[in-house]
């Protein structure tokens, strides 16, 4: 995988996967042009309707629904911002990362390049590695798959990571499997508007 060339070891990890009715290189533009947008805002409401949501998810969540209703996040946004990336096979696999206090309330990820991503080992800090690709799982059929990787530099920057990840697994968890499903209808109406 992609992703292991960028963190073969980690502390957390999250994986999502979604078939989809499309080829894999329909899968991976759907990846590509999926607006982030469309999962996070009903995502966030919902969230916002469960009980003991940590408040750094509530004040995130809150944000979201206050953004204008045009408001679009692609990959490629993604990447203009913190976000960088990694490694990518055309067609197959992207993969991006970042590094950050991940457990603070207002993360400030740090400006780095894939190299400086990779070399990275400053105490106090977590990295971020995610991966989406697609695997053809039949006769224009694929998979689409997520895998977020962190790993901390220190003892004490993994005790936090861990502690953090147990607090909002439920809430990324949620997000991604709505995030995969838009990737599967952006993915499904390119290939129905290519047949129309």
């Amino acid at each position: 995988m992609l992703i292991d060339g960028y963190m073969p070891h980690y502390d957390v990890v999250e994986r999502h996967r979604v078939v989809v009715g499309a080829s894999r290189e329909g899968a991976c533009r759907g990846i590509r042009e999926m607006d982030f947008m469309r999962a996070l805002i009903p995502a966030a409401r919902a969230i916002d309707d469960m009980r003991d949501v940590p408040r750094a998810i509530r004040e995130w969540v809150h944000r979201i629904e206050h953004l204008p209703p045009d408001t679009r996040f692609t990959l490629s946004d993604a990447l203009g911002g913190k976000l960088v990336l990694l490694g990518e096979r055309r067609g197959r696999a992207v993969a991006i990362g970042a590094v950050g206090k991940l457990w603070k309330q207002h993360v400030a990820f740090l400006t780095l390049t894939a190299p400086e991503f990779h070399a990275f080992r400053e105490p106090k800090y977590a990295k971020l590695a995610i991966a989406f690709w697609a695997e053809s799982v039949g006769r224009d059929k694929s998979a689409v798959r997520f895998e977020a990787r962190a790993l901390a530099t220190d003892d004490s920057a993994r005790a936090h990571l861990r502690r953090w990840y147990r607090d909002i697994k439920p809430y990324t968890s949620f997000f991604m499997r709505r995030a995969l499903a838009n990737i599967k209808a952006e993915a499904e109406a390119l290939v129905a508007t290519s047949v129309a």
